[in-house]
């Protein structure tokens, strides 16, 4: 991207494949992390993020601005306050501005092939060329070259490889761990077995003799393996086995429990049970039977500013060309489609879902985002993939115009 300025006040952020201008009382802070988000990623819903962040959700404070991010060719605009932004085109030049507007404009246009941002009154001075950084400008003209588009691709791969390049490493730990042998302490185990414990099971069959046993010793687990008791002889450490006790007192034979009554007032015999049974009321045949009312509860809807009223009876998802991964059953999700000329709203740009007694928006990871309006709050820019439950009454702006109110929520 071939890039040139003419000296002026405003603070002009050139990166490639992005121009970002602020005003010159921008603080120094809110410059630096425009510049740090754009080297991190090359992205326009950051610099609003950044700049609605700074005015702590009041439009009215937020600073005027001019930002132009290419995708792959393609360029998206977004400005505010007295900035024009020329961009060459397919069909020419175009010129967006942010005069006269609430919050700020977006375009977009593809297949761009010039930038142009005039910002104040220019100098005479002759133009002054950059490459990349932060400088004092009143107006910028950029020219896009294929090789800008090539140098973005490879940025991005270079990114994926970087965070898989790790694992080689994870390898060679593995393949080191067979250095480790601490199988053959292991064979110490058999030494055990010379404790000459059968004798002790011999004296004890001597003097059984099929009499019954009262145990007068404690055992305690030997610290063997469990598998060297299930196989040959069972060994026992001379440690396992605690000094004889007394013998234990004889128990007291069992209270015969009286047959009469029950403990808990609540137990019935079987005999009591049929006479319950055959001894119970019969309804006549005049008899009237009483009907309950079944109340249907209520699910809400929603009111598309482009006229669908949809019923929120199950999830629904809203976008220029909404797909759903769910291929059947009673939870296939309401689609609805809306136009967007300027293309600022998504394919799936907004899922509407019930939880309960609520209802939850997830904003689905798009470029423009979606604002949540809501009376006597400030308007709330909806984080990407999070879920935030919403009110009756509540609107959510999706871009271009195309709004989306609830009514009638539990």
């Amino acid at each position: 991207m071939q890039t040139t300025y003419r000296t002026g006040k405003w603070y002009v952020l050139v990166t490639p494949g992005a121009l970002i201008a602020l005003p010159p009382d921008a603080p120094i802070d809110l410059v630096t992390q425009v510049w740090d988000h754009q080297q991190s990623e090359r992205n326009l819903a950051a610099v609003i993020d950044a700049l609605t962040a700074h005015a702590a959700g009041s439009f009215a404070d937020m600073l005027p601005f001019a930002a132009v991010v290419m995708e792959r060719g393609d360029a998206r605009i977004a400005v505010r306050g007295d900035v024009t932004v020329r961009v060459t085109g397919p069909h020419g030049v175009e010129s967006f501005g942010g005069s006269n507007v609430t919050t700020w404009s977006e375009r977009f246009v593809a297949n761009a092939s010039g930038i142009a941002l005039l910002i104040a009154d220019a100098s005479d001075e002759a133009e002054l060329p950059v490459r990349g950084g932060v400088v004092r400008a009143a107006e910028v003209n950029a020219d896009l070259e294929d090789s800008d588009l090539e140098e973005s691709d490879i940025a991005d791969e270079q990114s994926l490889t970087d965070a898989v390049a790790p694992e080689p490493a994870r390898a060679e730990e593995a393949e080191a761990e067979p250095e480790v042998e601490a199988e053959p302490d292991l064979e110490a185990e058999p030494e055990v077995e010379a404790v000459p414990e059968p004798e002790l099971e011999t004296e004890l069959d001597d003097s059984i003799n099929g009499a019954t046993l009262i145990p007068t010793e404690v055992t305690y687990a030997s610290d063997a393996d469990e598998f060297d008791q299930l196989f040959g002889a069972t060994v026992a450490a001379p440690s396992a086995v605690a000094p004889p006790a007394a013998a234990p007192p004889v128990p007291a034979p069992p209270v015969p429990v009286p047959l009469d009554g029950d403990h808990d007032g609540a137990t019935i015999s079987v005999a009591e049970a049929r006479a319950l049974r055959q001894n119970a009321p019969v309804a006549g045949p005049d008899a009237a039977t009483a009907v309950l009312p079944v109340v249907q509860g209520s699910t809400g809807r929603i009111r598309v500013s482009t006229g669908q009223v949809v019923s929120l009876d199950r999830t629904v998802i809203i976008g220029r060309r909404p797909r759903s991964t769910r291929a059947s059953g009673a939870d296939l999700p309401h689609l609805v489609a809306v136009e967007s000329p300027q293309q600022d709203i998504s394919r799936s740009h907004l899922e509407i879902r019930p939880e309960g007694d609520t209802i939850l928006v997830i904003d689905l990871h798009t470029t423009n985002g979606s604002t949540l309006l809501r009376h006597g709050a400030d308007p709330l820019r909806l984080h990407p993939g999070e879920q935030t439950v919403v009110l009756s009454g509540d609107t959510v702006d999706l871009g271009d115009g195309v709004t989306v109110t609830f009514e009638d929520l539990p």
